[in-house]
């Protein structure tokens, strides 16, 4: 610490001493952070765990033999990383708490973190994905707790997994911030322990800086980044909305956070899998297949960096934000954006005609499985057909949309149960969708417009009297079937 304040003082005199001969005005000296020393030990039981990630969101420090942790920061939260086989404590908001909030007036602090055993092993466990809740009224915040979350409480009675967990992934709110409490009741209601990630509607956009817009959300559920882990994978949540002032955000991940994630991610085995939660996408085909939308709301604009951090992993990205539901796949790099449990805010669908719904994961010793669940659908809901007439640009056309579609999923026709052929993926609109939001039609919203998505199929007829079955095959196995007579 004394280099540090050496290095300050000269740094202040060369200034003043630049400015006495006319090339740089002297400036006073600027005034350092508040650095605290922080000690503390992760334990449970009495007894100290060894080896524990422990972070201010800088730096990344691991526990000693005895559990214990000593370092100096001049951050605002510390926080670890739940190791495996450990409950998720929680917060009094139902949220999981696994930081501590460092008060700023005390130079020498002492924290503890007490965790307990799970009782099972969870190797194998679940979680559940909700995006966009985005509730601005009391009747959409009562909509999130009577439809969402009483669905999730009947999927968290189906799947029976006492180490089930959820996330919720940004724009928790839409910049109501009272409307935290009941969003948080809400969730408390289902009994799931939930992480929160940060969305571009749970700041504030009338603050001065990025760091200050955050505060509301701080507030409320701790440091914008962390990680935590169950049974063999290890999970990251990452913060990519940045507040530029004016009302205005871009994805993007901080030089800090990408920084912290590289230390996080040390020492895990190279072919692992790790799984990132964000709010803005790291790329989405809504850009490029709907004219007029801003990539750089849109996508993290210096997405490679991250790729690149995970280039030895097996990853999934989760994203929410744009409403819609798309899967990408590109290298090792596997995308889950989430279509919005609010739908098109609150209206009905989504603009792409992906029901509300929330994503279910699966992961078995490190390896993962996932479906789509639409609110007040069963499971075996993936698909939705249209007859000719329906669509303007293919109007001698079947249309299918397969909302939680990927390149590994087997799409047929059958004419009279005799396989008549695959239907032509094509980029189009969901007619569904085109009706509801129509621009003559009066809209919730006025923003809303349906939207050209890439898990649209086409196919036409070949005997006008057949029955006609469409047979879906996801990437795991699972088929599901819709027959039109």
């Amino acid at each position: 610490m004394n280099g540090r304040r050496l290095f300050v003082k000269r740094t202040a005199l060369a200034a003043a001493a630049l400015g006495s001969w006319g090339f740089v005005k002297a400036q006073p000296p600027v005034k350092e952070s508040a650095w605290i020393s922080v000690s503390g030990r992760v334990r449970s039981g009495g007894k100290g765990l060894a080896g524990v990630r422990v972070s201010d969101g800088k730096s990344v420090f691991v526990t000693d033999s005895k559990g214990n942790f000593e370092f100096q920061t001049d951050r605002d939260f510390v926080f670890l990383s739940y190791p495996a086989g450990y409950a998720f404590n929680l917060l009094e908001n139902g949220s999981v708490d696994f930081f501590r909030k460092l008060d700023k007036n005390r130079e020498n602090q002492s924290l503890d973190f007490d965790l307990r055993p799970l009782g099972q092993s969870d190797d194998r466990h679940h979680f559940i994905v909700l995006a966009d809740p985005q509730v601005q009224t009391d009747e959409e915040a009562d909509l999130f707790r009577t439809e969402s979350c009483a669905d999730m409480i009947q999927t968290k009675s189906e799947i029976a997994d006492p180490n089930l967990f959820g996330v919720g992934c940004g724009d928790l709110v839409f910049d109501r911030f009272d409307l935290f409490d009941f969003y948080n009741r809400a969730l408390k209601s289902t009994g799931i322990p939930f992480f929160q990630v940060l969305g571009n509607h749970d700041i504030d956009l009338q603050a001065r800086s990025n760091e200050s817009a955050q505060a509301p959300y701080l507030a409320q559920y701790g440091p914008p980044y962390y990680s935590f882990n169950r049974g063999k994978t290890h999970y990251v949540v990452l913060c990519d909305v940045y507040f530029l002032g004016n009302r205005q955000y871009y994805g993007y991940l901080s030089e800090t956070q990408l920084s912290w994630l590289e230390q996080d991610l040390e020492g895990l085995e190279k072919g692992s899998e790790v799984v990132v939660f964000l709010h803005i996408p790291s790329f989405s085909d809504i850009v490029r297949l709907n004219p007029g939308r801003d990539a750089n709301k849109e996508s993290v604009v210096n997405r490679a960096a991250l790729y690149e951090i995970l280039k030895p992993y097996k990853a999934h990205l989760i994203s929410g934000h744009v409403h819609w539901n798309e899967n990408r796949v590109e290298g090792n790099i596997f995308e889950h954006n989430t279509a919005a449990i609010s739908g098109a805010w609150w209206s009905g669908i989504c603009y792409d005609g992906t029901p509300k719904g929330y994503g279910v994961y699966q992961s078995n010793s490190g390896e993962m499985s996932w479906h789509y669940k639409s609110v007040g659908k069963t499971k075996d809901f993936q698909l939705r057909v249209y007859p000719p007439g329906k669509s303007d640009k293919y109007p001698d056309h079947y249309l299918v949309n397969v909302w939680n579609w990927d390149p590994a999923w087997e799409i047929q026709w059958t004419e009279n149960d005799r396989v008549a052929g695959s239907p032509t993926r094509v980029e189009t609109v969901d007619p569904m969708a085109a009706d509801i939001y129509a621009p003559d039609k009066p809209k919730k919203q006025p923003w809303i417009s349906p939207q050209v998505n890439g898990h649209m199929f086409a196919f036409k007829k070949i005997d006008p009297r057949a029955k006609i079955k469409i047979r879906v095959k996801d990437r795991f196995g699972n088929v599901y079937e819709e027959v039109i007579s």
